[in-house]
C-alpha cells in the first residue's frame, strides 16, 4: 500500500479482521475490548481512501469524549487529519467541517441532525463503533436507517453483540464475525475485567434542584455546610429518592432545606435519574450470568428491587436490616436463578456474596478501601471462564465524577489494575467540577482563595484539583503580592503583562536551585538569573521536563544584612518558555517576600543547599 504511512505496526487478528471486512464491503467485527478494534478502522479507511473504493469516510462514536479521541487516533496512526464533529460547534462550523473532511469522526445524535450534509457531500463509507447500540429508538438506529441507502462500504465494531440485536444490526451494517478473547493471539491483549463508564445526566428540573442545593450550600457555614454537602452527594449519587427520604425526617438537615422539598415533588423530577442508564447496562450485557449492584441507600435498593423484578433480584442489607434469614437469603442469592442482586455498603463485609460477571457501581465511593473491596467480586475469580465487566454509572458535571475518578486513581496508586486507558480518564475529568477552575483561570490569573470563591469550591477541593492541574501541566503559579497567583499554562502571555514587575530578575541575585524529575533530585545549579538559566535550559534539554523545582536565594535588606527565603514551585516544567518563567520570578524576590506565605527554615535545610 502507498499514500498513508502507518504509523504502528500491526498485529496478525487486526490485519486478518481488515482484509475480512474489506472483502465483505458490508461486515461487524466482534472483538474484545482491549483488543485493538479502533486501528482495524484505520486499517480499513486506509485501503478505501489509497485505492479510491471510498471519497469520504464517517466514523461514528457513542459520545464525545470518544469523538475526540479516535480523531487524535487517526491522526496518530495514520497521518490523516480526521475532523471531530458534534453538537458544541454551531451548525455554520459543521457545515465547513462536513464538507473538508475526508475522514469525519460524530456522534449519532450530530450526524442525524446533519444527514443531508453529509448525502450531499458524498460519504460513501460508514464504520460504527459501539454498533451493539444500533438498534431499537437510539440515534445510532435511526441514522441508519435514515442513510439505509448511502454506504456502499459499512464497518461495525463491538465488544459484544446480544443474540436479540443480531439481526438488526446485520439488516442495517453487516454480516457479523466473532474473534474471541480465547483466541491465543487476542488472549494476552485482554484484560483480567473490563471499566464501562455510563454517564447519567439530570434533565433541567433536576438541574434546577442541584443549583439551588449549590445556593444554600454557598449561604452557611462549618456543620451547616457541611450537612448541604452530604444532601448534594445524596442527590448526584443516589437519586432524589434518597433525598427525598432524608427530609422528611425531622432533621437539621431537613430544616435548613425545607425550600428543597417541594421541588422534589415535580414530577419532572425523576425518584432514580440513574435507572435508565442501569437499563442500558443490563441490556447492552444481554446474556450476563449475574449481576451485584452496589448503591448506598436501602430505599435505592428497595425501588430497584421493584423495577428489576423480572431478574428474580435479591436484596442484601447487612446483617441487621435483613428483612429475612441471612442464610435464606444468601441461599437465593447463590441460586442460578438470581441474576441481580442489589447490596448496600453495609453488604460489601462480611458477607459472602457469589461470584459475579456483571458488577455495577451505582453509588460512587472515593474510598480506595470500599472500591477495592467491591471489586474483590470480580478480581478475586480463579480461572478465566469468561470476560468480567465492571460498570460505573456516574452523573456527569458534579461531584459524583470527582467520586469515581478520585476512586479509579486512588485505586491505581493501591496497586489495582484499572483498564481504563488515561486519555479517558483525563477526558472524563474535564466532565467534572473541578473543570470550572480551569473556566475560571481562562484568561485571569488569581490566587487560590479568589478560585475558591468564584467557582464556590471548598478550599482544600480546590487545592487538590489545582494540584492534579499542576500535575498535568495545565496551570503553574508564580509568587507576587497575591501569594502564589495561578495561571493556565496557554496564558503565559497575560502572566507576562498583568505582572511584569515580578517577572523582571534582579541580576545581582544569587540563588541555589534544585530541579527535580519524578523523585530523582537532578545536580543542583546555582549563580546569577543568566548563569542559572542557562544550566536549567541544557537540563531541561536533556530530560525533557522537571516535575518541580526547590531554590534558596538571599534577599539584601536596607540594614546591610540578608534575607534567606526558600521557594518551591511545584508543577510540571516541560518547556523552556515556563522555565524562564519561573526563574524570572524567582529573581524577583525583592518585590514579593513579605507578602508570601513563608516556608519554615532550619539550618538543616541550609546544610542541603549549602553557602550562598
Amino acid at each position: 500500500m502507498t499514500g498513508f504511512s502507518l504509523k504502528v505496526k500491526p498485529r496478525d487478528y487486526q490485519i486478518e479482521a481488515a482484509k475480512w471486512a474489506l472483502s465483505n464491503k458490508r461486515s461487524t467485527v466482534v472483538m474484545p475490548t482491549g483488543s485493538g478494534k479502533t486501528l482495524i478502522a484505520v486499517l480499513f479507511s486506509k485501503e478505501l481512501l489509497e485505492k479510491k473504493h471510498a471519497k469520504k469516510i464517517l466514523v461514528l462514536e457513542p459520545t464525545r469524549i470518544l469523538v475526540e479521541q479516535t480523531a487524535r487516533y487517526f491522526e496518530k496512526t495514520l497521518g490523516i487529519k480526521a475532523l471531530p464533529i458534534h453538537g458544541r460547534y454551531p451548525p455554520d462550523k459543521r457545515i465547513e467541517l462536513w464538507r473538508k473532511a475526508v475522514v469525519a469522526v460524530a456522534t449519532p445524535e450530530t450526524a442525524l441532525n446533519d444527514v443531508k450534509q453529509i448525502i450531499q457531500n458524498n460519504y460513501d463509507a460508514i464504520i460504527v463503533n459501539e454498533c451493539h447500540h444500533t438498534t431499537g429508538k437510539d440515534a445510532y438506529a435511526k441514522f441508519m436507517k435514515t442513510t439505509d441507502k448511502v454506504f456502499k462500504w459499512r464497518l461495525g465494531l463491538s465488544a459484544h453483540i446480544p443474540r436479540s440485536r443480531r439481526y438488526k444490526i446485520e439488516k442495517y451494517i453487516g454480516k457479523i464475525r466473532v474473534w474471541s478473547w480465547t483466541d491465543e493471539r487476542i488472549k494476552k491483549y485482554v484484560p483480567e475485567w473490563i471499566g464501562e463508564i455510563y454517564e447519567a445526566e439530570l434533565n433541567d428540573a433536576e438541574k434546577q434542584v442541584l443549583e439551588r442545593l449549590e445556593e444554600a450550600r454557598l449561604e452557611y457555614i462549618g456543620k451547616y455546610r457541611g450537612l448541604v454537602n452530604l444532601a448534594i452527594r445524596r442527590f448526584i449519587r443516589d437519586g432524589a429518592l434518597a433525598l427525598k427520604e432524608s427530609l422528611e425526617k425531622d432533621t437539621l438537615l431537613a430544616s435548613i432545606l425545607s425550600h428543597i422539598k417541594p421541588m422534589l415533588e415535580n414530577k419532572e423530577v425523576r425518584p432514580l435519574h440513574k435507572l435508565d442508564a442501569l437499563k442500558r447496562v443490563l441490556s447492552d450485557h444481554e446474556g450476563f450470568n449475574k449481576a451485584i449492584v452496589f448503591v448506598d441507600r436501602v430505599i435505592v435498593a428497595e425501588y430497584l428491587e421493584k423495577k428489576l423484578i423480572h431478574y428474580n433480584p435479591v436484596i442484601i442489607v447487612g446483617k441487621t436490616k435483613l428483612r429475612t434469614d441471612l442464610r435464606e437469603v444468601l441461599k437465593r442469592a447463590h441460586s442460578s436463578e438470581t441474576k441481580i442482586i442489589i447490596s448496600t455498603s453495609a453488604g460489601e463485609e462480611g458477607i459472602d456474596l457469589p461470584q459475579a460477571d456483571l458488577l455495577i457501581i451505582w453509588s460512587n465511593v472515593a474510598s480506595p478501601l470500599r472500591f477495592i473491596q467491591r471489586h474483590g467480586r470480580i478480581l478475586r475469580l480463579t480461572g478465566r471462564k469468561g470476560l468480567k465487566f465492571v460498570a460505573y454509572i456516574v452523573t456527569p458535571d458534579t461531584p459524583d465524577m470527582n467520586s469515581l475518578l478520585d476512586a479509579l486513581e486512588l485505586a491505581k496508586k493501591n496497586g489495582v489494575d484499572v483498564p481504563i486507558d488515561e486519555e479517558t480518564l483525563e477526558a472524563l475529568w474535564r466532565k467534572t467540577t473541578r473543570n470550572r477552575i480551569l473556566v475560571v483561570l481562562s484568561g485571569k490569573p488569581m490566587p487560590l482563595g479568589w478560585i475558591s470563591e468564584i467557582t464556590g469550591m471548598p478550599r482544600d477541593m480546590v487545592e487538590k484539583a489545582i494540584r492534579r492541574l499542576e500535575d498535568k501541566g495545565l496551570v503553574i503559579y508564580i509568587y507576587t503580592f497575591l501569594d502564589k497567583t495561578y495561571a493556565l499554562v496557554d496564558d503565559l502571555f497575560i502572566l507576562k503583562e498583568n505582572f511584569e514587575e515580578y517577572l523582571t530578575p534582579d541580576t545581582s541575585l544569587v540563588a541555589r536551585i534544585k530541579p527535580y524529575v519524578e523523585n530523582k533530585e537532578l545536580k543542583m545549579v546555582s549563580g546569577t538569573y543568566d548563569q542559572v538559566l542557562t544550566k536549567l535550559i541544557r537540563l531541561l534539554r536533556r530530560y525533557g521536563e522537571f516535575t518541580r523545582i526547590s531554590a534558596i536565594l538571599q534577599i539584601p535588606l536596607e540594614t546591610g544584612a540578608f534575607q534567606q527565603i526558600m521557594l518551591h514551585y511545584t508543577f510540571r516544567i516541560n518547556n523552556e518558555e515556563v522555565l524562564e518563567t519561573i526563574i524570572k520570578n524567582l529573581y524577583s524576590a525583592s518585590k514579593y517576600y513579605r507578602f508570601i506565605t513563608k516556608t519554615p527554615w532550619s539550618n538543616n535545610k541550609a546544610e542541603q543547599y549549602g553557602e550562598l
